[in-house]
């Protein structure tokens, strides 16, 4: 039986968090900077990486062999993709689809530090090209916000890709000692990546520390809920995909 979520602190040097297909036995809040990867109920591939350029250096243009979702944390980054260029910085995203070439440059005088997410569903009859739908680029300051009685939203895509019939990514700003819900499930797997401030994530009856730079993954029909614990706002991004 899969443990209901872990918890990713991306700082040390690796850390391997899946075995036979399974997540972790027990909570587990990880320090990694290079790689994890395994699988999960309805991804046959799931990559999570934490990268960095250095000041004006550049990754040569690669074929993405995934959906792969590109997410800023510090710096800024200059992204091409299918004739597209967007320079992002901290909160910008970038979603492309199986088959898009990506290059990515650091424009700065800073290193640019970014989240890297690699899926493959277990779905079959996929595509034999990639959906038009992606490269997906837009920088933090473009997210169209609504203002809400506990912060902002910003809805940020919800679209096809070629691995998925439908990938959904939002990202929520709550204020101080504010809740995001009451405790809720759903069928979907969802990750949450924490932007800013510290919170309390319940996860399935329990309470649990998570703070900037952190990953929450959480799997199918586990209830779940998240209390900013900061002193001021805390932001987190949400993912959600239909296989």
């Amino acid at each position: 039986m899969q443990r209901p979520f872990f918890i990713l602190s991306l700082l040390l040097i690796s850390y391997s968090l899946f075995a036979q297909n399974k997540l972790p036995a027990d909570t587990l809040v990880a320090q990694v900077s290079t790689q994890l990867n395994g699988s999960t109920r309805d991804l046959a591939i799931l990559d999570i990486r934490m990268l960095s350029l250095k000041a004006h250096q550049s990754k040569p243009g690669f074929i993405s062999e995934a959906d792969e979702l590109i997410i800023v944390k510090e710096g800024r980054l200059k992204v091409t993709s299918a004739g597209k260029t967007r320079v992002l910085g901290p909160g910008g995203v970038g979603l492309f689809s199986y088959g898009n070439k990506i290059t990515l440059d650091n424009p700065g005088s800073a290193p640019a530090d970014y989240f890297a997410f690699g899926f493959v569903s277990r779905r079959t009859g996929f595509p034999d090209s990639p959906q038009q739908t992606a490269p997906f680029l837009l920088d933090w300051t473009e997210m169209p916000m609504k203002t809400t009685d506990k912060g902002e939203s910003r809805q940020i895509f919800n679209q096809p890709t070629h691995y998925f019939q439908k990938i959904d990514m939002h990202a929520t700003t709550l204020n101080e000692g504010q809740v995001s819900h009451p405790p809720h499930m759903h069928r979907n797997e969802e990750i949450i990546l924490i932007r800013s401030g510290d919170v309390q994530m319940y996860i399935g009856g329990q309470y649990h520390k998570a703070k900037a730079g952190d990953i929450v993954f959480l799997t199918s029909g586990t209830p779940h809920a998240l209390e900013n614990k900061t002193k001021g706002r805390c932001e987190y991004f949400a993912l959600q995909w239909q296989p």
